[in-house]
């Protein structure tokens, strides 16, 4: 195998490719001896060789994108915006899919806005943990912050200690040729292309020791200072703030049922009127605050699971004398699915008209495990759905793994007009396999006429969205029909 040459050039890159080269050696020989001997393998065995070859295959793809990236970057021919970034937000996304391929567990705690490039950013994030992950760290923390006007993420791990000499190498201004001075060294490609990158967003990266732990802290601006911006960035530092739930609130809430659930109408985009309204999405709304920041704030409390399963029962509570076959769609962590106390939470509707979505992005630690349990719900008569498809990169084999009856394409595909061809491409791809495999896929959030003739033509008769209707609660729409 013969690496580019141009990557090879760069100093400090052959035992790299040397890496990637070992990487794709490993999938030829998975991918041959599942070819040679496919047919005398048990399902159990096939399956197990398919992950392995799933697993390496994406290990060796991240190697050389990462060789890409340090080329790039030492040539500074790299693109990098300045927008507003909801660090929670992305960093909980980011360490989603992370813990998926590794198993590694990853805390996340507070919330931060940042000035920075939003898809380079879950490169910085993802490429740390990669490195937490080399080290051995079997538990990953991390803590965002704001100050005045920076904003910081700390990512701590209990793996093997970082030498002196990378600490000492971190210490030193970054230089684009830096990356030579890295052959060998324990932090690896992760670090130093995640400080290049944080770099170049006018940030500033660096690891240290904390309480035998290691530490790696990523500073990003808060606030404007003139730097080209490729959209104007939204003044979030100044908008007066809702005041933040605490954990008291969130156990008191819990205590008194005290949410508020609405439903949102999925219907057939291909009927002339699309006035055909087949089920609903329950969404729950809080006292204060957005239910994202309950939910987070719940989960660090232990108690996640439990706000979870109370929006489920009030869920099923405000929907349960719906007239009619519509169903009903609720939302759920693969934690929540699993939870013992699900049957009885979604007691009092008939389970064929129930559906239960499940994040694209959620944290499966075992695929047979949830496999089961959805099995058992299906024999209920359940449906499974797959949310938020395109919030981030698309897992081909979280969707196939999971087998379920409804795909549920994110905003992202829907509304994103600077990737249209690709994203049509992907919806188009995902709709032709929807077809053959009998999935039903839903559009989320189409809001204009102009989306739902695309999606229509992209072969997505179902949608989701405000052109349809607002999240309400049922009564009152049914008073308003009624009047």
């Amino acid at each position: 195998m013969t690496g580019s040459p141009i990557l090879r050039e760069q100093p400090g890159h052959a035992s790299r490719w040397s890496e990637a080269e070992g990487l794709l050696e490993t999938v030829v020989g998975l991918a041959d001896l599942l070819s040679d001997r496919a047919r005398d393998m048990s399902a159990a065995a096939r399956n197990e060789v398919i992950e392995q070859l799933a697993t390496q295959a994406a290990t060796a793809m991240r190697v050389v994108e990462n060789l890409s990236l340090a080329a790039r970057l030492a040539t500074g021919d790299v693109s990098l915006s300045s927008d507003t970034v909801e660090l929670a937000d992305l960093v909980e996304s980011v360490a989603d899919g992370w813990t998926q391929r590794h198993g590694v567990r990853v805390r996340v705690d507070g919330v931060g806005v940042a000035l920075g490039d939003t898809e380079w950013m879950r490169t910085v994030v993802d490429n740390v943990l990669d490195d937490a992950f080399a080290r051995g760290a079997g538990e990953i923390e991390v803590m965002i912050s704001e100050g005045y006007s920076k904003t910081s993420i700390e990512i701590h791990d209990d793996g093997r200690a970082i030498p002196d000499s990378d600490l000492e190498l971190l210490a030193e201004p970054y230089h684009r040729n830096q990356a030579s001075e890295w052959e060998g060294s324990v932090l690896g490609r992760g670090v130093v292309v995640a400080r290049g990158l944080v770099k170049g967003m006018g940030g500033e990266l660096r690891c240290f020791r904390v309480d035998e732990r290691n530490s790696c802290e990523i500073t990003l601006r808060r606030q404007g200072d003139g730097v080209p911006r490729r959209r104007p960035v939204s003044r979030i530092a100044e908008a007066p703030r809702e005041r933040q739930p605490s954990a008291d609130d969130v156990l008191g809430l819990i205590a008194n049922s005290s949410m508020t659930m609405v439903y949102q109408p999925i219907v057939n985009m291909g009927r002339p009127d699309a006035s055909e309204t087949l089920g609903y999405e329950s969404l729950a709304r809080f006292p204060h605050s957005d239910p994202t920041t309950w939910f987070r704030l719940a989960g660090s409390a232990g108690v996640g699971v439990d706000l979870e399963l109370l929006a489920v029962s009030a869920g099923v509570a405000g929907f349960a004398s719906e007239d009619g076959d519509v169903f009903l769609s609720l939302n759920l962590s693969n934690a929540g699915l699993l939870a013992p106390g699900l049957v009885m939470a979604i007691e009092g509707i008939a389970p064929g008209r129930l559906v239960l979505e499940l994040s694209d992005t959620a944290r499966i630690r075992s695929y047979e495990v949830t496999r089961r349990a959805v099995s058992a719900l299906r024999e209920r008569g359940v449906r499974l759905a797959v949310d938020d498809v395109g919030a981030d990169e698309i897992d081909m084999w979280h969707i196939l793994r999971l087998d379920p009856e409804i795909i549920k394409l994110d905003r992202q595909l829907v509304a994103d007009r600077d990737n249209i061809r690709r994203n049509n491409a992907l919806i188009k791809g995902l709709t032709t396999m929807a077809a053959d495999l009998g999935v039903m896929v839903i559009a989320e959030a189409v809001e204009n006429e102009a989306e739902k003739q695309r999606l229509l033509e992209l072969g997505v008769v179902f949608g989701q969205g405000y052109l349809f209707g607002k999240p309400e609660p049922l009564l009152w729409k049914t008073r308003v029909l009624s009047d």
